[in-house]
């Protein structure tokens, strides 16, 4: 069996979608050929190499206004007929992450992978959309308070191994929306602070 992860998010180190799809392989460990390409980091053409052949196709991206990174959504239209050929059999399975405290922000982006794949005659397999993105890369998601997260990961780590189709779903963290707002606006500040201090030009009170 092969897989290939695509990384859809613009940043080349450090991205909440880089822990997804690490958190996703390890999870399919006893997979024999698991591929990550990331569009920030490899050229289209190393990409549909990747993809040649796979039998699951895994986005995983951040939701950019509703919808795809432009980066992603330009790939995508540009290699539709290209992916659909190297890889004619394939499942896809989406992951999406948000800002945003509600999951359900990322159907439309889920939505649009759905309407690719109709267009492009690749399989549905299933989305996945995640809520409090910004929490990802500093808690573990097998502890309080992202467990949630973690076993939503090991059920669609499960439905890609067995290629199974499945209903979208949509999770946060357990924790209260008012105390995810706080956090969020405490490290917009802090990190307001921090870059004030690089420029000498912006104020934070």
């Amino acid at each position: 069996m092969k897989i290939t992860f695509i990384n859809g998010s613009p940043k080349k180190k450090g991205s909440a979608s880089g822990k997804l799809i690490c958190e996703l392989r390890g999870r399919l460990s006893d997979v024999p050929e698991r591929i990550t390409a990331g569009l920030a980091e490899h050229s289209a053409a190393e990409i549909i190499d990747a993809i040649q052949n796979c039998d699951a196709i895994v986005f995983v991206f951040p939701l950019y206004v509703d919808g795809l990174p432009s980066g992603l959504v330009r790939f995508l239209d540009e290699y539709r007929n290209t992916i659909s050929h190297a890889a004619p059999r394939a499942k896809v399975y989406v992951v999406v992450n948000c800002g945003f405290y509600e999951a359900r922000q990322n159907a439309i982006a889920i939505a649009m992978m759905e309407n690719f794949c109709a267009s492009s005659s690749l399989t549905w397999g299933r989305g996945l959309g995640i809520g409090c993105g910004g929490m990802i890369g500093d808690v573990s998601l097998n502890r309080f308070p992202m467990k949630k997260i973690g076993r939503e990961l090991d059920e669609l780590a499960k439905n890609i191994c067995g290629l199974e189709t499945a209903e979208n779903s949509f999770v946060e963290p357990s924790i209260p929306r008012f105390l995810y707002m706080l956090l969020a606006n405490l490290s917009m500040k802090l990190e307001m602070r921090r870059q004030s201090k690089k420029t000498g030009s912006l104020e934070c009170s």
